[in-house]
């Protein structure tokens, strides 16, 4: 029982029911806003593992702040006040070494952190 319109369910638990039910739908483009949300570090980066092979072959548009599983994306696109500050492929802007690789570098050592405890 999930309860009158899920109400039973996590945060974690309605997204992850709510992608079931759009990949169901089939459509050509995806377009997700945080999809990780609501998840902890792991559970949220097997998700995006899970998310990018069941959407292989369709366009998928990825909004995250979170930069961790961005490895297989064709391109990344990095805003900053709705203007492209960086564009390329994860190896791409990691040899470049501007902001996108800073906080790459960043986001990893924190978890590193974290995980230490």
């Amino acid at each position: 029982m999930v309860g009158e319109h899920g109400a039973r369910l996590s945060g974690g638990e309605r997204r992850r029911l709510a992608l079931a039910r759009l990949l169901l739908a089939d459509p050509p483009v995806l377009v997700l806003d945080e999809p990780r949300e609501h998840l902890d570090v792991a559970g949220g980066d097997a998700f995006l593992r899970e998310l990018l092979a069941l959407t292989r072959g369709r366009t998928l548009v990825l909004v995250t702040h979170r930069l961790a599983g961005l490895e297989g994306m064709d391109e990344i696109l990095v805003l900053q006040a709705g203007r492209v500050r960086e564009r390329g492929t994860h190896a791409e802007l990691l040899a470049q070494g501007g902001w996108y690789a800073r906080a790459l570098q960043r986001e990893r050592e924190l978890e590193a952190l974290l995980a230490a405890g």
